[in-house]
């Protein structure tokens, strides 16, 4: 169990705050387990979820590449329960497990398109060293993205990665409230919680 204590989501009365769970239950990403530990601040749980719909699922930069952003600072951070997520609208729009296997290498990857390329070169310097976002960096993110694009893409960068560490530290796991839904999950980890 987590260090702190996961709030019973159906105890939860507020409809807004309720409708975050709902949809965690049916999409996941952000699993239940992660609101459950929000849902203790309602305005946290509300300001996350607000952050997360306008920049994550929609926004001006288009999903997919603020998805592959997000599991590559999971797999940074080594952080297991985050890295065990996929977004739906992801999936739907055509990434595969093949991209996500291969995120961390991506500078040797062939799935990756320039344009991706360049948005985890701005991820990998979030993550790990400013410096890493030399003038090269700059001019291939100007090439390949708007000026609100790049903002979005560093400010969700920032999000996920912060959330990403506060819920590493934390020791959630998946399943913890609910083995019955794999929302939201990598093929591997929902097999792991069928078992």
């Amino acid at each position: 169990m987590p260090r702190i204590s996961y709030v019973d989501p159906d105890s939860i009365t507020d409809p807004e705050l309720a409708g975050y769970i709902a949809d965690s239950r049916a999409y996941g990403t952000p699993r239940v387990e992660s609101q459950a530990i929000r849902a203790h601040v309602p305005a946290v749980l509300r300001s996350f979820n607000q952050s997360w719909q306008a920049v994550f699922r929609e926004g001006v930069l288009d999903h997919s590449v603020k998805e592959l952003a997000r599991v590559f600072i999971a797999k940074s951070l080594d952080c297991g329960y985050c890295a065990g997520q996929r977004s739906h609208l992801a999936l739907a729009a055509g990434l595969s497990e093949r991209e996500f296997d291969d995120v961390i290498e991506f500078r040797d990857s062939e799935a990756f398109s320039p344009r991706e390329k360049a948005a985890l070169l701005l991820a990998e310097a979030i993550a790990w060293d400013p410096s890493l976002a030399d003038d090269s960096v700059w001019t291939l993110l100007h090439a390949h993205f708007t000026e609100p694009e790049i903002v979005e893409l560093g400010y969700f960068i920032g999000l996920t990665m912060g959330q990403q560490k506060f819920l590493k530290t934390l020791g959630i796991q998946h399943g913890d409230l609910d083995r019955a839904s794999t929302a939201g999950l990598a093929p591997e980890v929902a097999a792991a919680l069928q078992t």
